[in-house]
């Protein structure tokens, strides 16, 4: 069994909050166990006999309210504390990730690397402190400096690929995509987003397009699609079959969820409908989101591929030439912890590929802020971390929904560095739009919502307010996205001591 102790400022906690926790393994997949605290103390059970680490949402303080996670750990009687294996996780981190960018020729005083020597020290000073509170307290401090070093080391990162990838060419006119709920209407939507943003992405949310069987109301997204086509604006649709939580037809679930055979012809009449109605309007279909979580329907391995197949075949059974992506939904894997015919992302992708299951992208969300459906907080090194896991699989990634709220939604969350709010929403996608961008096999960002309405995820995520007033987030990612439309030239690094 592993075993934490956590302490808040008198000593052992009385009590601690068990938000989105889990347990992985070395390859960070999430595994079966459970999690529960008593007395001070974390207890974990695994019916495996490996090393493991625990993953949990842990308030830093100064760096937010963060899914974080502990090196891998043997199982043992004396409890570990959770704060200094949380610390050692992270400084650990740096090390790795810095080896594998090629950065670690980083100078002394460069701000990533003064912050992680300080971190290493502080450290140091918390594994030798006889008093477990002074201990913990020390740890706490170390954590922070860990993740600000870490943070600062993926933007410098970031910064190098970017001037590398667009150094002498602008980024592609697919760059900036706005995800939009065709019950909205006007002039003004249509001319921003004509003038502003490069693609736009319509759901066609089933549950809204066909609300009971055999019928199908067209109205809202045939304007959108209409104007699209005459203002020669690219459309990403979809995801047409939407397996995450309230995805589906409520008449679709009336008898309780189908299995494979039903899904899969209901599934194939609604997709062969959206395809007589639009073809080849749409530039790229999401074919389906969630389909490897098991959350609504109980697939197994092989009915997830036989389902993705069959779509992607039917979509381009018109045309050769239609393009097709399934959607990561949650793309770090919890649900695995409730649900042990799930299929971890990863695994779910490299499935694909190996059976033959022509794909032109992988859609990945990045919905942070809400503490339901995978959408908890985390930092910028983790969503780095995160991303670097697609390079190995030679398919061109797109973050397919992106996004966070400009007002905090509960504690389960989680937060980014201060409380959410209209400025921090702003000061997160300022980060994590050239963090992206950065990557070189991630071809676009698709932010969440244009405007908030009672079906954005995470709420108060869009870019306009619900009576249309813009946000500060909406101008910084229009800010960015005019400095990719020009070559980045040569990055200019500060010159080092002495020179």
């Amino acid at each position: 069994m592993l075993r934490f102790a956590v302490h808040d400022n008198k000593g052992p906690a009385s009590e601690w909050p068990l938000h989105h926790v889990s347990l992985v393994d070395q390859e960070d997949l999430v595994v079966q166990g459970s999690v529960r605290f008593r007395d001070g103390v974390i207890e974990c059970d695994s019916n495996s006999s490996r090393s493991l680490g625990l993953r949990l949402l842990y308030d830093t303080g100064k760096c937010g309210s963060l899914a974080l996670q502990t090196c891998l750990l043997p199982p043992r009687e004396k409890p570990y504390q959770l704060s200094v294996e949380l610390a050692r996780h992270r400084i650990a981190t740096f090390l790795t990730k810095s080896e594998e960018w090629q950065m670690l020729d980083l100078s002394s005083d460069h701000p990533a690397m003064m912050q992680w020597e300080e971190a290493r020290q502080t450290f140091t000073h918390a594994l030798v402190s006889r008093d477990p509170l002074d201990s913990d307290r020390t740890a706490r401090k170390a954590l922070i400096l860990g993740i600000e070093a870490s943070e600062r080391l993926a933007m410098a990162h970031a910064e190098i690929l970017l001037h590398r990838r667009y150094h002498k060419r602008p980024a592609s006119s697919a760059t900036l995509g706005i995800r939009l709920n065709p019950a909205k209407k006007g002039k003004a939507l249509q001319d921003l987003i004509q003038s502003q943003f490069d693609l736009l992405v319509m759901p066609l949310s089933w549950s809204k397009l066909s609300p009971r069987r055999g019928e199908y109301d067209w109205a809202s997204s045939d304007r959108w699609m209409a104007w699209a086509q005459d203002n020669g604006v690219k459309v990403v649709a979809g995801p047409l079959l939407d397996c995450n939580q309230g995805g589906l037809p409520d008449w679709v679930l009336e008898n309780g969820p189908p299995g494979f055979e039903e899904l899969g012809d209901l599934a194939y009449e609604h997709v062969s409908n959206v395809l007589q109605r639009y073809g080849d309007v749409v530039g790229m279909y999401n074919i389906a989101s969630g389909v490897n979580t098991n959350e609504v329907c109980t697939l197994s391995r092989k009915e997830m591929v036989d389902l993705t197949r069959t779509l992607a075949v039917l979509i381009r059974q018109g045309r050769r030439g239609r393009r097709v992506m399934v959607e990561l939904s949650q793309p770090w894997g919890e649900f695995l912890s409730r649900n042990d015919q799930a299929l971890s992302p990863i695994v779910y992708l490299e499935q694909l590929i190996q059976e033959g299951v022509r794909l032109d992208a992988a859609g990945v969300r990045l919905l942070m802020g809400d503490g339901h459906g995978g959408m908890v907080t985390r930092d910028l090194m983790e969503v780095s971390r995160l991303l670097d896991r697609y390079f190995l699989l030679e398919l061109p990634v797109i973050l397919s929904n992106v996004g966070v709220p400009s007002e905090q939604i509960g504690e389960a969350g989680g937060w980014w560095h201060s409380k959410w709010s209209s400025s921090r929403q702003a000061s997160w996608a300022t980060r994590i739009f050239p963090l992206a961008m950065s990557k070189p096999f991630i071809e676009s960002f698709f932010w969440s919502d244009f405007y908030d309405h009672e079906e954005t995820r995470p709420p108060l995520c869009g870019l306009l307010t619900e009576e249309g007033r813009s946000k500060p987030v909406l101008q910084k990612l229009l800010s960015l996205r005019k400095r990719f439309r020009s070559p980045l030239g040569p990055l200019k690094l500060p010159p080092k001591p002495g020179k």
